[in-house]
């Protein structure tokens, strides 16, 4: 019952980021941390969403802006380096809080930045893949700081939905390989069948997602975007909050 309701989890991670570009780890990483435990669900997440950026990926790839995927991707791989130190040394509830802030401010920052100007040049793409980088490797959500980004920037939700399949691609084999080389035991703990019904998963929530993208135009999925960024930062929020009491 358990491994079906972490898969089922996969399945609607899996069909959000197809509808949208983002989404996998806010989605199922709370469920599978809850059913699997913290580091097994964590694991799983990442593969899942890993595998799901990989495919999208190739279905995608005519989309993909490519100067863009560059600079985010940097900003991102610098910014896991400040994150690790972070993680290590900071409490869990102090990073839920600033990061939750973090992202509801940055939000609604992001839609008077569009009125006032559009958001161009290399400095933004490198500062927020650097943000996304940083919340990925201290708080496990790296799409809240892309998706403000991509609201301040007025990028296409097309082009935006593509080009952030590499970016988690690269952040996801960078997080399994560093929880590989940690724990490597653990990925053969959870035994091939749980692998197989990951997988299997993903494939199944990309069909439902590519089914259900037919029907929700490209301005419906940027405004699950930004919901899902809100979501986000107001769930890290709250759960840094509630760890105090």
């Amino acid at each position: 019952m358990i491994v079906a309701l972490a898969l089922l989890a996969v399945v609607a991670g899996a069909a959000l980021q197809r509808i949208t570009g983002l989404g996998f780890a806010l989605v199922s990483a709370p469920f599978l941390v809850l059913l699997l435990g913290p580091f097994d669900g964590v694991v799983v997440a990442n593969a899942g969403g890993t595998l799901s950026s990989l495919l999208l990926l190739v279905r995608l790839r005519d989309l993909i802006d490519w100067q863009r995927f560059r600079f985010l991707t940097a900003g991102a791989l610098v910014g896991t380096i400040p994150g690790a130190w972070v993680a290590l040394n900071v409490a869990d509830r102090v990073l839920d809080i600033g990061i939750g802030l973090a992202v509801l401010l940055g939000m609604s920052a992001s839609f008077l930045a569009a009125r006032l100007g559009t958001m161009s040049g290399r400095a933004p793409m490198l500062a927020f893949g650097g943000a996304s980088g940083f919340m990925n490797v201290t708080a496990g959500v790296g799409g809240p700081a892309l998706s403000v980004y991509g609201v301040a920037s007025r990028w296409s939700q097309l082009s935006f939905a593509a080009t952030l399949q590499p970016v988690f691609l690269v952040m996801g084999l960078v997080s399994l390989a560093v929880k590989g080389i940690g724990a490597p035991e653990a990925f053969a703990a959870l035994g091939w069948s749980i692998w197989l019904g990951v997988a299997l998963a993903v494939l199944l929530g990309l069909a439902v997602g590519m089914v259900l993208a037919r029907r929700v135009g490209p301005a419906a999925a940027r405004v699950v975007v930004i919901v899902m960024a809100y979501a986000g930062g107001a769930a890290t929020l709250l759960r840094g909050l509630l760890a105090g009491i």
